[in-house]
């Protein structure tokens, strides 16, 4: 399986000429259903290729980064929020979509905006599926710098979100080794926790 495969080259080139070179990892995974399959599961359905993932924070994300639960998550489960690229949208349009059906904040250029600082990089996934067979798929990490006064008011009830939660960045380590270990929680969940692991761990060793 080839990287390229989740991956838009001239995006990627774009991407890279506005905030310079990050990295681009891929990871490999074997997973089984229900992941890619079951219901809350289907990363990769209706066409998508990607997703991204923003990390939100008030101004130093070692102090604090944003982590999101929703209704259907096994129970203490958090994790740094993402949304699906639809086909035909831009990675950037994705990221601005995604935080304001979210947060409610919108991003742009002035003060009362969320602001896009960085990407910290692609992590590709080349996933072996035990029935689907070979996936690809890519998460595009993003640093934003929320107004530090602004508050946090999902816009789209679909979202499911139960709440949120501020954790000081080195600890997304902690938070992927908990995601490492939904099985003990919810065996159904297990190769979703596994999956969603290596992107905070991604984000951990970038975010420096």
């Amino acid at each position: 399986m080839r990287l390229i495969d989740a991956i838009d080259t001239e995006e990627l080139k774009s991407l890279q000429r506005r905030w310079g070179a990050f990295p681009v990892v891929q990871a490999v995974l074997d997973v089984a259903d229900p992941f890619l399959s079951g219901e809350h599961q289907q990363l990769a359905s209706n066409g998508r290729r990607a997703e991204i993932c923003y990390i939100l924070h008030r101004g130093d994300p070692m102090q604090g980064v944003l982590l999101h639960a929703k209704t259907f998550y096994p129970e203490g489960i958090y994790r740094l929020p993402t949304g699906g690229v639809h086909v035909g949208e831009r990675i950037l349009e994705t990221v601005a979509r995604e935080i304001f059906e979210e947060t409610g904040l919108r991003v742009g250029d002035g003060d009362a905006d969320a602001q896009v600082e960085r990407c910290l990089g692609v992590l590709a996934y080349a996933l072996h599926h035990a029935r689907l067979g070979a996936v690809s798929f890519a998460t595009y990490h993003f640093l934003v710098r929320m107004p530090p006064d602004a508050e946090i008011a999902p816009q789209d009830p679909e979202e499911s979100i139960r709440g949120w939660e501020w954790r000081p960045a080195p600890e997304l380590s902690l938070v992927a080794d908990r995601l490492a270990m939904t099985h003990c929680v919810s065996r159904r969940w297990a190769d979703w926790g596994r999956y969603r692991a290596l992107s905070h761990r991604f984000v951990a060793e970038h975010l420096r």
